[in-house]
C-alpha cells in the first residue's frame, strides 16, 4: 500500500517511483537486514501478546548504493 501511495505522488518521474519501490521492498524484505538496519522504537504490537512493531529505524547504506 505505501509504495503505491508513493507511485501516485512520484507520478512524474517513472524511474524515481521504481527507485522509492525497490528501496522499499530492500528495507522491509532483505534477509540481510541485520547489517544495515537499526531498529530504534518499538511498541508492544496490538492484538498480539509479547509481539512488538518496529515504530522507527536507522538504515545505513553505503554512498555507492544510495547514488
Amino acid at each position: 500500500l505505501s509504495v503505491a501511495l508513493s507511485g501516485a505522488v512520484l507520478a512524474r518521474c517513472p524511474s524515481c517511483a521504481r527507485n522509492f519501490a525497490a528501496m522499499h521492498c530492500r528495507n522491509t524484505c532483505s534477509p540481510d537486514q541485520s547489517l544495515f538496519t537499526n531498529v530504534t522504537r518499538v511498541a508492544n504490537a496490538s492484538g498480539v501478546p509479547g509481539a512488538l512493531a518496529v515504530l522507527e529505524y536507522q538504515v545505513f547504506y553505503r554512498r555507492r548504493y544510495a547514488e
